[in-house]
């Protein structure tokens, strides 16, 4: 009873790993039929040196609760380091 059950259980995985290494990926294509190219982007996105007294100014707003976290997060997000 062991014995058929483990014979069944390595020619189950046998079977599964050669439809597993079987497998063939295609080539991505449009509804035409042409070949989708992926082009990432070329330019990194612009950043501005941001002054000393306005990043404290608006860290000072955003602890008084003027500015929004999510504008905040934009804010630092778009500075130079």
């Amino acid at each position: 009873m062991n014995k058929t059950i483990v014979i069944y259980l390595v020619g189950l995985l046998l079977i599964s790993g050669v439809y597993a290494f079987d497998v063939r990926y295609s080539e991505p294509t449009n509804k035409d039929g042409s070949v989708i190219e992926w082009n990432g982007p070329t330019q990194s996105p612009l950043k501005i040196d941001c002054p000393r007294n306005e990043w404290n100014n608006n860290f000072e707003k955003y602890r008084a609760g003027e500015i929004s976290k999510e504008d905040m997060k934009k804010y630092i997000g778009g500075c130079k380091w």
